[in-house]
């Protein structure tokens, strides 16, 4: 349906609810309206030619030469505005938004006042890809998310909901499933998306992330069955598909075009192209990356949660700025050259940002993200678990979340493999001996360690990421304990993006800073640190058991099971050390008060599509 409302005149300027449910009264009878056309209406002079009501059981009622009593308009506030103009024409007419999602057909139109404008977003590092399937590090993982779209999308309540996926079925047996994609869907380059691009993105992915490759250990067969459908054969069902299509932490199942998906993603493809309510348009490295609205995007017809439902477009740009000095990043802020900072506000700061009126600061505490220091586990001294284990013995883990995100307000220690906020976090099973055991003879026993292998004096190289103060105190935390157990560390001070770069070659480094969060913290599945040789820690799993935890939690359908594999799978956790733990922190999210709409859920980044500023 289209409806345009410059035909109501100025009654229009008064509400553009998203979702309107329309109740005409015409002659006694009230029916409830699916769609309205207006054939011809005279602003001010006095009468409407025709007005076409369809109805929910398809009848059409026309309504010629009636006069206009009143015309009452209910805001999405409740709020209540009675319009009326002397000679015009119709009886009543009440607009009364809608409780349910919002309606594909009734879009927002551009006279809607939350239209217009730019948005600018600060990173705090530079974009060292535009290929999110490239690295997991790289900042263009923020601008992605509304660029580029997935199959499935989790909502708030964590259920994964149809995003590009019309409809979908599965058979009896849970060995055949079918998608349909949505009709009309378009690529920022013009072309239609077809199920060939949905088959070849999804692969691409499940082949580089290790969550992917979980689940294609149950598949025997992805392939297409028409221009917007395709089907996935089963070697044995699992309920992860799904889920696998609406995958959040690690890499990201985008849907992408030929001009990405057949780029190895090993090597990035250099454009960024999808589907989603912006896209991108310049990019200068090391100073910022524009993107614009995407006026042929097509919303799907729900409301918006999280990562699922309809995106609105209201920003006609959004202007990501690199601005990699935290104290650069705040004056910006506060003086209104950028409008949102992200998860990187210094803890020694938010009460002051707090103070000022311009701004809401919150810290998010129902969402931890694991902070911790990632280790060579495929050359070097920490190839040896016993070294790995000596390291997190000896590490000062307060010191860490302290220089990490400042005082205790902002961090939590936590002894579990899964952050403790998670359903699967927050016992200690294993971690006695190791974890937070400095000062009570981890120390020491680390020192021996080293000595007895004969590895004092050995060389580590640790990288420092300067540009990043949350990882960049960790690391000189690092180089200290290191060298208090008997390394001999080289100091490799860089930028973030060099970082990323370098950490994909494992003889460049021993040691790098990072944190993740979101699902990718909270369910082993997902966490690309715990699969064998998958994440740049190259975890090695040489006794297996972490890998036979994975697969029977893949198949466990009962949440006390899963609970206890988890627990056997933590005590693999602390015997190996894939990587040091530090614990859980909070991120800190710092918006202009005017920005009215964005939020942030599980670790994932502000909203810049349905958010507007309301100046």
């Amino acid at each position: 349906m289209s409806i345009d409302f410059r035909k109501f005149g100025r009654i229009a300027l008064f509400a553009l609810p998203l979702t309107l449910i329309f109740a005409i009264a015409c002659g006694g009878e009230t029916v409830t309206v699916v769609e309205t056309v207006i054939v011809e209406k005279e602003v001010k002079g006095d009468t409407v030619v025709e007005t076409v009501i369809v109805t929910e059981k398809g009848d059409t009622i026309t309504v010629k030469g009636d006069t206009v009593v009143e015309t009452v308009i209910v805001t999405e506030k409740g709020d209540t505005v009675v319009v009326t103009e002397k000679g015009d024409t119709i009886v009543q007419t009440v607009i009364v938004a809608a409780t349910a999602g919002p309606s594909v057909a009734l879009a927002p139109v551009r006279t809607d006042k939350r239209f217009g404008g730019e948005l600018k977003v600060a990173l705090g590092a530079a974009i060292s890809t535009l290929d999110v399937h490239r690295t997991t590090g790289t900042t263009a993982n923020t601008i992605a998310y509304a660029v580029q779209e997935f199959l499935f999308a989790y909502d708030e309540d964590m259920i994964a909901r149809p995003m590009l996926i019309d409809t979908w079925s599965t058979s009896s047996d849970g060995m055949t499933w079918q998608f349909k994609l949505r009709d009309g869907l378009k690529f920022h380059n013009g072309n239609a998306v077809t199920a060939e691009n949905a088959v070849k993105s999804w692969l691409r992915w499940a082949e580089r992330d290790n969550y992917g490759s979980i689940i294609l250990g149950f598949i025997d067969d992805v392939y297409t069955t028409g221009d917007l459908t395709f089907a996935i054969d089963m070697t044995e069902p699992t309920a992860l598909v799904l889920e696998g299509m609406a995958r959040i932490g690690g890499y990201y199942p985008y849907v992408m075009p030929p001009e990405m998906y057949d780029v190895p993603a090993a090597d990035g493809a250099d454009v960024m192209i999808g589907t989603g309510p912006y896209e991108f348009t310049d990019w200068v490295p090391g100073d910022h990356l524009l993107t614009t609205r995407f006026e042929d995007y097509q919303p799907v017809d729900s409301a918006f949660s999280f990562m699922a439902g309809r995106k609105d477009a209201f920003f006609d740009t959004v202007d990501y700025v690199v601005i990699p000095d935290v104290n650069a990043k705040i004056a910006a802020l506060e003086v209104g050259q950028i409008d949102i900072i992200s998860g990187e506000v210094p803890g020694d700061m938010v009460d002051v940002l707090g103070a000022n009126p311009d701004l809401t600061v919150q810290i998010i505490k129902n969402n931890s993200t694991r902070d911790g220091a990632w280790l060579d586990n495929v050359d070097g001294p920490f190839t040896d678990a016993r070294v790995r284990r000596a390291f997190a013995m000896a590490y000062p883990v307060e010191d860490a979340l302290r220089g990490a995100v400042g005082d205790d307000r902002f961090w939590t220690t936590c002894p579990s493999m899964m952050a403790c906020g998670g359903k699967w976090g927050g016992f200690a099973d294993g971690s006695e001996g190791v974890y937070n055991y400095r000062d009570n003879g981890g120390l020491e026993q680390a020192k021996a360690t080293i000595a007895e292998l004969g590895l004092v004096g050995t060389d580590i190289i640790v990288l420092q990421a300067g540009d990043r103060e949350r990882f960049a105190n960790p690391a000189e935390i690092s180089r200290q304990t290191l060298e208090e157990i008997g390394f001999n560390v080289i100091f490799k001070q860089t930028d973030w993006a060099t970082q990323t770069n370098w950490r994909e070659k494992p003889e460049l480094w021993d040691v790098f800073h990072t944190a993740g969060g979101g699902a990718w913290a909270s369910n082993p599945l997902l966490n690309s640190s715990l699969a064998k040789n998958k994440y740049w820690n190259k975890y090695q799993d040489e006794t297996g058991k972490m890998t036979e935890g994975m697969d029977k939690l893949a198949r466990s359908t009962s949440a006390s099971e899963q609970l206890a594999i988890v627990k056997e799978m933590q005590n693999v956790f602390w015997q190996d050390i894939p990587y040091v733990s530090f614990g859980d922190t909070f991120g800190t999210v710092a918006i202009r008060q005017a920005i009215k709409g964005a939020k942030t859920s599980f670790g994932m980044p502000i909203n810049v599509y349905s958010s507007w500023r309301a100046e």
